[in-house]
This record gives structure tokens, C-alpha cells and sequence, in this order.
């Protein structure tokens, strides 16, 4: 196992939010796998998102973990080559709010990298269902304890897999490592089964398909999470998928 360079710490940091150093925490991820632990955080985390909804809470709290989560793993596995280990006992989500808006770091306190073996295609599989798996309980517990769709819960996951492979590794500085983002890409759409995501199908490639895009590019969302929940204005995020007039009525338990 290897330390992060000075250069991927600023990264980690820059795109993921991903800190290796915090004065406050608000929870530790493994405490959010006991029901009762995450459902009094969700209340505690309630007027960070201007609701009196925990359900409302719980999506958003699932997008924001969701990027923490995912992205740091499959950034270091297709950009640096390496394999990134992020187990829940040794994460802490950090209180931080950018432009009004609430978007938690994650502080690790010694984040290490273990490069991938002969056997890549092999590894990646292990590395990959790994990752999901760990996903797949926390969506099962979010939703047992908010009571929102696990759909739900998993497009919040997925949209930022599709971002990162789509458009983020499309930059200039990644047109070396083009093949390998489009072979690690292929394999989370196609390559994983639904046992990775704990569930009846692979959710990445679920999401992936058959959803509205319109002609600017952007792709509408298949489910709701409940944006409009989370500020006064009732304003939906830009891909929501919900007509003026389902988004005038009742949020799910309101």
C-alpha cells in the first residue's frame, strides 16, 4: 500500500471533496449503518436542506454520499491505475456548506492506494463489486429508515458515474488514457452483474438506459429526488423529470 502524492491529495480534495485532514465531523459512516444512528442523523441534518423531511434529508444525503463514495474509487482506478480503499470505520463526513448549500467533505485520515496486479480485468471486477456492494447496504438502510425508493436512491449514485466517465474524463488533460476510460466505462454498464449492486439488476446500466435527452444534451432523470423538497422556492434541479404540476403537489410524507 502507497500514500497519496501532495498532487493527488489537491485532487481528492479539488473534484471530490475528499480530505485528509478536518477540525469537525458530523458522523462517522460506520455509525450510519445502524438504523437508529442514521435516522437521528437524518434529523439532525434536516435544516441543512431547509426541511422538516427526513425523506427529503435522506436523498439528498444519498447524492452527496453517493459522489463521495463512488467517484474517488473509480477516478484513482481509471485515471491513476490504482486501486483505493475506503472502508466506512475509517470515514468521517465533514460539515461544509459552498454557496449556500451544504456538500459535506470526507475526511480519511490516511488515505492509501494499492496499484493493480497483472490480472487487472480480474481485480477490477473484485475492486468494482466491492465498492457497489458497500453502496447497496447503505441504499437498503436509507431507505428502510427515510422510506425513499431504492431507485431513487440508486440514479442519485449513477448520475455521477455517468458524469465522471462521460464528461469530466473527457477533458484534455485525460486524451491519454482515452481507451482505458472507455473499457472501465463498458465494464460498469455491462460488465458487473446485479449481485454487485445487492439487487435484481445492474443499477448503472438501469439508469443508463432509456432516459429523455434534450437538445442541448442534457439527460432528464428517470426518478425524482426530491430537489424541490430542499428549498423554499420549491425549484427542481435542472434534470428532474417531474411536470409543474406533479411538482405542485404533497412531497411523499409531508
Amino acid at each position: 500500500m502507497a500514500k497519496l502524492t501532495k498532487e493527488e491529495k489537491i485532487i481528492m480534495k479539488d473534484y471530490f471533496r475528499m480530505v485528509d485532514y478536518a477540525e469537525e465531523f458530523s458522523a462517522q459512516l460506520s455509525d450510519l449503518m445502524d438504523e437508529e444512528k442514521l435516522r437521528d442523523y437524518l434529523h439532525e441534518i434536516k435544516r441543512e436542506f431547509g426541511t422538516d423531511s427526513i425523506f427529503v434529508a435522506a436523498s439528498q444525503l444519498m447524492k452527496r454520499l453517493g459522489y463521495n463514495l463512488a467517484l474517488p474509487p473509480l477516478y484513482m482506478m481509471t485515471v491513476k491505475n490504482v486501486k483505493l480503499d475506503m472502508p466506512l470505520d475509517q470515514l468521517w463526513i465533514v460539515p461544509n456548506v459552498v454557496d449556500g448549500k451544504w456538500l459535506p467533505n470526507l475526511y480519511m485520515e490516511e488515505i492509501k492506494v494499492e496499484e493493480f496486479g497483472e490480472d487487472r480485468e480480474a481485480e477490477r471486477r473484485e475492486y468494482c463489486e466491492n465498492l457497489f456492494r458497500r453502496l447497496g447496504e447503505l441504499v437498503q438502510l436509507v431507505s428502510d429508515v427515510a422510506r425513499v425508493p431504492k431507485p431513487t436512491l440508486w440514479e442519485n449514485i449513477a448520475i455521477y458515474v455517468y458524469w465522471i466517465y462521460e464528461k469530466k474524463l473527457m477533458e484534455e488533460p485525460f486524451a491519454q488514457i482515452q481507451g482505458r476510460v472507455k473499457e472501465d466505462y463498458e465494464f460498469l454498464l455491462r460488465g458487473l452483474g446485479a449481485e454487485a449492486f445487492d439487487d435484481n439488476c445492474n443499477q448503472l446500466r438501469n439508469f443508463y438506459w432509456g432516459r429523455r435527452v434534450e437538445a442541448d444534451g442534457t439527460r432528464i432523470r428517470r426518478t425524482c429526488c426530491f430537489y424541490y423538497g430542499a428549498n423554499e422556492e420549491r425549484k427542481p434541479c435542472s434534470t428532474c423529470p417531474k411536470t409543474p404540476e406533479e411538482l405542485a403537489r404533497p412531497i411523499p410524507f409531508e
